[in-house]
């Protein structure tokens, strides 16, 4: 018994031809942009190899011939390559620059809403600060490069390129040289490249692990601090560091020997370029100004070959953070859509239906969650569910929001399997109050119409009163536009709790799915909250994980489940007299209505 297959992030390598497929997508719209920065780029690159032609014909014409004429000539001339070389590196830096911030702006926005679209299959593996640094991290690599480092690389490519190229239209014997000295810096150039980027990769994978320690440090800080384990998170968060040093060190070695060995065989090749163009100059088979630009050129070479095998580690590193980003951008474990949904009936008799349902987790498949689960909920009636921990009970809410398929079986809403309904319709029936509500770094009002954002004011302060939330909204210093804080940290527990019924009765569902959505109240705001969610239930299906025998009482059926499957069924007075667990789980759990204490929860 399975849930629906998904993959976590696939560490398989790509390619570079794999890597453009990916990224394609994201520089085609760019490509006039492209167009124009390549030209520029060729400007510039043709400008400077022009200068080495001008430089020739500044020494043998305007010095050699001592003529002003000349030499006023020469120069002009030498100034107007300058403006374009100055003209050809503007629009380079302009135009890689923007494409740069469009392309990595437009990936950041494509990642983050295909990581909207995963389901919760998916994050049971998937590590959440890994999932950030991709995020930011790695797409912030990747920006620089392609904001400077590319354009860097291409120029001096086309330099290292053109400048062979004029050498040897200088001396025809230098094609020798260059014959033997080109492979000699492509090969360990290769075989090294391929290596960094290897250990670049696994750089930032380490790197990605010390934001997964740092997440999860942060995140439960109370926790820790309550617990005084700040020195082991510490020593864990030290040797998370240290394994991203090494990795980083590594990265850092191979990036000096490729410079260090391809420095060395290019100016090898250049001083036996230089000792070959002395000779033909003390031979008179060559002038001084066709040596001067054949140093010119030489230089060029040699300069242009230096910045490559320091811009190649750059490359490797963003080769690896590409990778990254395209594993993500290509993990799938979206839940398959119908092609033509079915619409979906809110009037049938039946609101909700499981039928011979098995399902396990994607982390725990061996473990079934739920086993041969029949139940459904006719419309109006209200239903608990009450089970020791682990028993299932939260599976069926997750099953219902379709965060996942049934392995065996079927869901039903209004009649129709959920596979052939439209997710968004699904969920816009749905109305969910989690015992741990989740709230957003914004204002109160906003994480009330966070179901329903084109809500209006008197809508959004209704709902507000009857979740007995608005007296102490008013109270907070901006009143409804009081940011909240992260994850809703200005706020207690039960103001917290508040607020998702607040939201939940703005979204007027068909469907109340309720975890216990009192259960974090003092016993005066239960109570009046308890008579909100009446309301708000009365005429309406509602199915609540139980845990306080004040919910259990006021339940049509009540179903107990016991390791995923469904053990007894029916009222609370009923089960008290035939199910032995049920009895126990009263005992232990519930106070009985007569004394009206505040029951504990039900773990």
């Amino acid at each position: 018994m399975t849930s629906t297959p998904s993959r976590q992030l696939d560490e398989t390598p790509f390619t570079t031809a794999e890597l453009w497929r990916v990224f394609w997508p994201y520089l085609h719209p760019h490509r006039h942009r492209i167009v124009g920065a390549v030209i520029s780029l060729l400007m510039v690159a043709g400008a400077l190899l022009t200068m080495g032609r001008g430089l020739a014909y500044l020494v043998d014409e305007g010095l050699g011939r001592e003529d002003p004429a000349l030499l006023d000539r020469a120069v002009v001339g030498t100034a107007i390559i300058a403006v374009f070389l100055a003209a050809g590196s503007y629009l380079r830096t302009t135009l890689v620059n923007r494409i740069g911030e469009s392309v990595l702006a437009d990936i950041r926005q494509a990642l983050f809403g295909h990581l909207l679209t995963l389901s919760p299959a998916w994050y049971e593996t998937a590590r959440t600060g890994d999932v950030l640094a991709r995020i930011t991290t790695d797409t912030a690599i990747v920006q620089t490069v392609m904001t400077s480092t590319i354009s860097m690389a291409a120029r001096n490519v086309i330099l290292l390129f053109g400048g062979l190229v004029m050498v040897v239209l200088s001396s025809p014997k230098m094609s020798l040289v260059v014959l033997v000295v080109v492979p000699m810096v492509v090969v360990p150039l290769i075989f090294l490249g391929r290596r960094l980027r290897r250990a670049s990769r696994l750089a930032q994978d380490r790197l990605a692990d010390v934001a997964v320690q740092a997440e999860e440090t942060v995140t439960a800080i109370r926790t820790v601090q309550a617990f005084g384990r700040q020195d082991l998170m510490r020593e864990r968060f030290d040797v998370a560091v240290e394994s991203s040093l090494d990795a980083a060190l590594m990265r850092v070695r191979l990036r000096g020997w490729m410079s260090g060995i391809i420095i060395f065989l290019v100016f090898s090749g250049i001083s036996a370029i230089l000792w070959i163009g002395g000779q033909d100059l003390l031979a008179g088979r060559i002038s001084a100004g066709d040596l001067s630009s054949f140093v010119f050129y030489a230089f060029l070479v040699a300069a242009s070959t230096g910045f490559l095998s320091e811009l190649a580690g750059e490359l490797q590193r963003a080769a690896g953070a590409a990778e990254r980003i395209a594993q993500a951008l290509q993990a799938s474990a979206s839940l398959p859509q119908s092609a033509q949904p079915a619409p979906l009936s809110r009037d049938g008799e039946v609101t909700c239906e499981f039928e011979a349902v098995d399902f396990a987790y994607p982390a725990g498949a061996a473990r079934p969650a739920i086993s041969g689960v029949d139940l459904a909920v006719r419309r109006g009636e209200r239903v608990a569910l009450v089970g020791p921990s682990g028993a299932g009970k939260s599976t069926l809410f997750h099953l219902l929001l379709r965060f996942y398929d049934p392995g065996a079986g079927r869901v039903r809403l209004g009649g129709q399997d959920l596979r052939d309904l439209d997710l968004t319709d699904i969920r816009h029936f749905i109305g969910l109050v989690p015992q741990d509500p989740a709230l957003f770094s914004t204002s109160v009002r906003d994480n009330i119409a966070f179901g329903r954002p084109d809500a209006g004011e008197a809508e959004i302060i209704a709902a507000s009163k009857q979740a007995e939330a608005h007296d102490f909204i008013m109270a907070l210093d901006h009143g409804y536009d009081t940011p909240v804080g992260e994850k809703g940290v200005r706020l207690s527990g039960g103001q917290r709790q508040r607020i998702a019924i607040a939201r939940a009765i703005l979204r007027d569902p068909g469907l109340l799915l309720l975890d216990e959505a009192t259960s974090a109240l003092d016993a005066r705001s239960e109570a009046a909250v308890q008579a909100a969610l009446e309301a708000l239930m009365k005429d309406r299906t509602s199915i609540v994980i139980a845990h306080r025998l004040a919910t259990v009482i006021r339940a049509d059926r009540i179903f107990l489940l016991d390791g995923g499957k469904i053990v007894a069924t029916g009222t609370h007075e009923q089960l008290i007299t035939e199910s032995p667990l049920y009895r126990h789980l009263a005992d232990l759990q519930f106070s009985t209505p007569q004394t009206g204490v505040h029951s504990p929860p039900l773990n």
